[in-house]
């Protein structure tokens, strides 16, 4: 399964700064809010180019272009060109709608899905939560620039836990949108960076930019969130026992549970942040037709978890109590590794015997620390 592409609208849709922050901006910034910066998505239609590059310890850059047309509050266009300039790819969000178009030699290929609880489309930068950001991070304002001739100003979230990554983000100051974001791993090393070539605020949007009438009667719903809150609500709807990792990494805790039907299959989604960074664990139950559909490429095997390294983020895989179980994330591959070996089954719920205290508990609830995640990156999605 691919993880969630990254579909960089680059709309700073979360807390990059909180009033106290935003009160030890320099002077001269006087329009970076936090106010601005939340509702950007709802305030500001746009045209951009993006363009995100990867860059791995063998010095090879991945390259991905796309060109992101906004139309706020709820509508978005993303157009994917190949290395010839021609459109592979189509997505198209219509409030909670996401229709996909993707081309393969001479077929066209037509998808849909709808998403919960978002107001946005998967985003590369996307915070989970100030207080996790204040805890995790330090964020900081460290100046001004200059970006496609546009006054930005500059934000650094610098990790308090070792192994995480460093993230540099420019946000313009008129529109509070992210312009640019670089992501350095411990060494300083630049491992990401996403930019954007071409920018346009406020342009004339033709009605037909989001027609969908194209995927009528050829659309197949794919990745259709089922289920999503508390432990047994998800474990209900996938009809099997859930596994959760004792092990977390220092700072992540558990943001989402949801159930996915993915090819016709339950597929369950466990999400733990770290307010910047993200690790999704997947897990399914493991077949003959699941088992073989791998990566690309020759995993590392680390006992019986076999790792794919993609540059900034890492997928791991793992066969254990009948079920596949996946993991996608941005942290050190040791810690993940430690992660998907510590799974144990959760219990199900128990009710005592009638008593004045009787009540029923769940055994083993600790599964709740957990963090996601995007980077697919194409992470963001394994």
């Amino acid at each position: 399964m691919r993880f969630r592409p990254v579909f960089l609208c680059l709309v700073a849709t979360a807390c990059l700064a909180n009033t106290n922050l935003v009160r030890g901006v320099d002077p001269v910034d006087p329009d970076i809010t936090y106010q601005k910066i939340m509702e950007a998505p709802a305030r500001v239609s746009y045209r951009a180019t993006m363009t995100k590059q990867r860059f791995n310890a063998a010095g090879d850059t991945t390259r991905y272009v796309q060109k992101i047309t906004h139309q706020r509050p709820d509508r978005d266009r993303i157009d994917i060109p190949d290395s010839e300039g021609r459109i592979r790819e189509v997505i198209i969000r219509v409030d909670d709608d996401i229709y996909r178009r993707k081309a393969e030699g001479d077929s066209l290929f037509y998808s849909h899905r709808r998403q919960s609880n978002s107001n946005v489309l998967d985003m590369n930068l996307e915070f989970s939560s100030l207080d996790l950001l204040q805890t995790n991070y330090e964020l900081e304002i460290t100046g001004g620039d200059r970006l496609l001739d546009r006054p930005v100003a500059v934000l650094a979230f610098k990790p308090r836990h070792p192994g995480r990554m460093t993230m540099t983000a420019w946000i313009d100051e008129e529109t509070g949108l992210v312009m640019r974001t670089e992501e350095r791993n411990e060494a300083g090393v630049l491992v990401e960076e996403l930019f954007l070539t071409e920018f346009e605020k406020d342009p004339l949007i033709p009605p037909k930019t989001f027609a969908t009438e194209e995927w009528a009667g050829k659309s197949v719903e794919i990745n259709q969130v089922i289920a999503c809150g508390s432990i047994s609500e998800v474990q209900q709807e996938a009809d099997f026992k859930l596994n959760a990792p004792v092990y977390i990494p220092s700072g992540f805790t558990l943001q989402q549970r949801r159930v996915i039907q993915h090819h016709g299959q339950p597929l369950v989604h466990f999400m733990y942040s770290d307010g910047l960074s993200r690790i999704s664990l997947f897990q399914r139950i493991a077949s003959s037709e699941t088992s073989h559909r791998s990566p690309r490429g020759t995993p590392e095997l680390h006992g019986d978890v076999r790792v794919w390294e993609r540059g900034p983020y890492s997928i791991l895989r793992r066969h254990y109590d009948g079920k596949l179980f996946t993991v996608i994330g941005d942290v050190a591959v040791s810690e993940s590794v430690e992660l998907l070996t510590s799974l144990c089954t959760i219990k199900p719920a128990v009710t005592a015997s009638p008593s004045p205290q009787g009540y029923s508990s769940w055994i083993g609830a600790g599964v709740g620390v957990l963090a996601v995640g995007l980077w697919i990156l194409w992470r963001r999605r394994a």
